[in-house]
C-alpha cells in the first residue's frame, strides 16, 4: 500500500475504528459494508476507495489491533545476565499486559473464528503476533550473544521455550476462559524467565541469578 498523506491516514483510521466496534459488537457476518459507512460517517465511494471488500477491511482492522505490543527499540543489548533477565521480563510484561486486554481478546476470538473463511487472515495473524514475538524475543538473545553473555546457536528455536509458557496465559486465562483475562503476577513471569534462563549456556557463571521457588498461588492465572 502507498503511503498515504496525514489526512487520508485519519480518513482510514475513522473506517477501521468504525468497522472494529462493528465487527465486535455484532459480529463479521452480520457487519455490512453499509453499517461501516454509517458508523464511521463516510460515503462508500470513500469506503471503497479504501477497502474494495469486506475481508480486506478484516485484515486491515486485524492487523492493526496486533501490532500494539509494546515495542523492544531503544532497548541496548543486554551486557550481563541480570540485564538480559531484567529485559526478558519487561518482555514478558509488555506482552501479557497488551494481550490480555479486554480488547485483544475479542480481536483474536474473532480472528480465529473468521480465518477459516478468509485465508488470507492467517498470514496477517502470523506476521502480526507469531512472527513478530519471534523476531524481538530472538533479537534480545542476538544481541546478548553478541555481546558475549552467552553462547546461543540458535536463539530463534530457544526463545519459542520462553514464549510458550508466557502464551499458555494468553490461550488459558483469555481465549479459553469465560471470565474476564487474567494477568499472571509478576512473581509468575519472574519465575518463567528464571526456570527459562537455566536453559541458556552463559559464558560466565553469575552467582545473582536467583533461585526458582514456586511463584505464590494468587499470581498464576
Amino acid at each position: 500500500m502507498e503511503e498515504l498523506s496525514p489526512r487520508a491516514q485519519a480518513k482510514r483510521r475513522q473506517i477501521t475504528d468504525a468497522a472494529r466496534a462493528l465487527f465486535l459488537s455484532q459480529g463479521f457476518a452480520r457487519t455490512s459494508m453499509d453499517a461501516v459507512t454509517a458508523e464511521a460517517g463516510v460515503s462508500k465511494q470513500t469506503l471503497y476507495a479504501y477497502f474494495a471488500s469486506k475481508d480486506e477491511l478484516l485484515i486491515a482492522v486485524v492487523g492493526e489491533a496486533l501490532q500494539t505490543l509494546g515495542s523492544q527499540q531503544g532497548i541496548p543489548p543486554a551486557r550481563t545476565r541480570e540485564e538480559l533477565r531484567a529485559t526478558l521480563i519487561g518482555f514478558g510484561e509488555r506482552l501479557l499486559d497488551t494481550m490480555l486486554r479486554d480488547e485483544s481478546i475479542a480481536i483474536l476470538r474473532l480472528l480465529l473464528g473468521e480465518a477459516a473463511h478468509v485465508p488470507e487472515l492467517r498470514s496477517t495473524f502470523l506476521e502480526a503476533l507469531p512472527y513478530q514475538l519471534l523476531g524481538r524475543g530472538t533479537a534480545i538473545l542476538a544481541g546478548a550473544a553478541a555481546n558475549g553473555v552467552i553462547t546461543l546457536d540458535h536463539p530463534e528455536i530457544s526463545v519459542r521455550m520462553l514464549l510458550g509458557p508466557l502464551m499458555s496465559y494468553v490461550v488459558f486465562g483469555g481465549l479459553m476462559s469465560n471470565d474476564a483475562p487474567q494477568r499472571p503476577g509478576g512473581e509468575t513471569i519472574e519465575w518463567l524467565v528464571d526456570a527459562y534462563l537455566r536453559t541458556l549456556d552463559f559464558t560466565t557463571p553469575d552467582a545473582t541469578t536467583p533461585t526458582l521457588e514456586s511463584p505464590d498461588a494468587g499470581g498464576a492465572a
